[in-house]
């Protein structure tokens, strides 16, 4: 269901009516489906949709979700913006896309030393309004943003994922049943790739879109399409706020 649904998003990006409009039908009903039967069968579903009824789990969810189509997304953006926009070569696209992986060691560094000592949800609502910092400047791509700021932006961006995935799993892990574990932990992971993927293909289509619209304005069309990156991070921001404040220790 995802694959279709995903092939039907990358079919509305190239103006393809007809199996733009089976595939997504096609992929939500599958998806809806596997949500029936999973609610219905007495063995154990892939991914059990009562999870998702069960705080804090459902607001995890949300954050992972949302958040992996921001991540993954604004990785799909910001190469095809170098080479496409900058006209720079691979090589150059990922020496400027580095300092990202430079700013989740720092966030790495830091969430090992104070996830016991500050409030798990703390750290997540820090990590994804860092997250939320890093992402406004890549709207104002049409203006012609210095590969310092850039640079800087992947930075704090970084910083911030390294403080959402950790504390999450803590908040979660912490409050479901042993039994349960092994369950949330597939679909919590699950999830945060699903987001990446489905996230991907919409941004690709919103990126025709501006592109069609912007014509020869290239680098604002990218900006355009990432004020949709910076709503993904205010939904899971949202999402973010439903956690508890503290974590449940358990003997």
């Amino acid at each position: 269901g995802l694959a279709v649904l995903v092939f039907g998003l990358t079919e509305v990006a190239h103006h393809r009516t007809v199996p733009a409009v089976i595939g997504v039908s096609a992929g939500l009903a599958m998806l809806a489906g596997f949500t029936v039967h999973g609610l219905r069968t007495r063995g154990t579903p892939l991914v059990d949709p009562r999870l998702f009824a069960r705080p804090p789990f459902g607001a995890a969810a949300v954050a992972l979700l949302v958040l992996g189509a921001s991540v993954f997304g604004t990785t799909f953006l910001l190469p095809l913006y170098f080479q496409t926009g900058r006209g720079m070569s691979a090589w150059q696209a990922g020496l400027l896309l580095a300092p990202q992986g430079l700013g989740a060691a720092a966030g790495s560094v830091l969430v090992n030393r104070t996830i016991d000592k500050v409030a798990p949800r703390t750290l997540v609502v820090t990590g994804i309004v860092l997250i939320l910092a890093g992402t406004v400047p890549f709207t104002q791509l049409g203006h012609g943003l210095p590969d310092a700021v850039i640079a800087s932006a992947l930075v704090v961006r970084g910083f911030g994922m390294a403080m959402v995935g950790a504390p999450v799993m803590n908040i979660v892990y912490s409050r479901i049943e042993p039994a349960q574990l092994p369950r949330a932990s597939g679909a919590l992971n699950l999830l945060n790739t699903v987001g990446g993927s489905v996230g991907t293909a919409a941004l690709a289509v919103v990126l025709q879109n501006r592109l069609s619209a912007r014509g020869p304005d290239i680098s604002a069309a990218f900006g355009d399409t990432f004020w949709w990156v910076l709503a993904f991070c205010l939904v899971a921001a949202a999402g973010a706020t439903r956690l508890p404040r503290t974590e449940v220790r358990k003997p």
